[in-house]
C-alpha cells in the first residue's frame, strides 16, 4: 500500500465522526462544489532522500499535503479538532511540519485548513 493510501486510511480512522469523506490525490469533479460535507484531501507534496553513508541513502522523508474543507454552516470547534488530529498523527509516526492557517474558499465559502506532515521510512 502506498504512503498516500496509508495516510488516507489513517485519516479516515482518526476523523471518524466529524469528517464525511477522505480523498487521496484529488477530489472527484462531481464533488468539488459540494459544501454540505466536511472533506479531507491528502496529496503527496515531495520526498527527501536522507541519511547518506557509503554513497547511498537509508531514509526517505515523505511530505504530505493535507487539506480539510469544512462543511458550510457546521458547529465544529476547528481549533480543538485540528489539535486533536495533529496529536493523533504524531502518535502514529507523522510530524506536523507546517500549518498554513485557516482560510475561506472564495468560490464555496468553506473554511479550510492546509498543513504538511512528514513521515520517515527506512529503506
Amino acid at each position: 500500500m502506498t504512503i498516500l493510501m496509508q495516510a488516507r486510511a489513517l485519516l479516515e480512522s482518526l476523523t471518524s465522526g466529524w469528517v464525511d469523506v477522505v480523498y487521496a490525490d484529488a477530489i472527484p469533479e462531481e464533488d468539488k462544489d459540494k459544501v454540505d460535507q466536511t472533506v479531507i484531501l491528502v496529496r503527496p507534496a515531495y520526498d527527501q532522500l536522507e541519511d547518506y553513508g557509503s554513497d547511498s541513502f537509508t531514509t526517505i522523508t515523505r511530505h504530505l499535503n493535507i487539506q480539510i474543507f469544512y462543511k458550510v454552516g457546521n458547529e465544529l470547534d476547528y481549533d480543538d479538532l485540528e489539535v486533536k488530529l495533529y496529536k493523533a498523527l504524531q502518535k502514529n509516526g507523522y510530524r506536523v511540519d507546517e500549518i498554513k492557517g485557516r482560510l475561506i474558499d472564495i468560490d464555496t465559502s468553506q473554511d479550510y485548513q492546509t498543513f504538511i506532515v512528514t513521515i520517515n521510512k527506512t529503506v
